[in-house]
């Protein structure tokens, strides 16, 4: 292996482990807040169920930014594969993650496992981490221009 391709994993290990970090902190401090919320209300019997929702969307978030990072690294990083081929093969691993996703989305809500605003919020902050470590890097990037 190369060391440019060895920079290029590298690379891509941190963004994933920035995008996990920083997800992490945001549904665990958003979650609290929640949870402190759902507490202090009078005759609220599932105490933990939005902040549990937020757990719940936040772990599907970053599970798939996972699967997607997954798929990116061995579909078009791979060595020799042509763009047809790479190109079909991340329709169908898309397809099939959606569908999981959307199969585990219907069954949470259908049998009211998680609050719906709880769910979205959590998944929301995956996508907020993802921009956050973007701009973290954009930030970074432009420093070392400067220099």
């Amino acid at each position: 292996m190369t060391d440019e391709a060895q920079i290029r994993r590298q690379a891509v290990a941190a963004i994933i482990k920035g995008v996990a970090w920083k997800t992490a902190m945001a549904v665990l401090v958003v979650a609290s807040a929640a949870l402190v919320f759902s507490l202090f209300r009078q005759g609220e019997e599932r105490w933990w169920f939005v902040p549990g929702s937020i757990f719940f969307g936040g772990a599907l978030g970053l599970l798939n930014f996972r699967w997607l990072a997954i798929a990116v690294e061995r579909v078009y990083l791979r060595k020799g594969a042509t763009p047809g081929l790479a190109n079909l093969a991340a329709v169908v691993i898309s397809v099939l993650k959606l569908s999981i996703i959307f199969i585990i989305l219907f069954v949470v809500l259908k049998w009211h496992l998680v609050h719906i605003f709880g769910l979205v919020g959590g998944l929301s902050l995956s996508f907020l981490a993802i921009v956050w470590e973007g701009a973290t890097l954009m930030k970074q990037t432009l420093k070392k221009g400067e220099e």
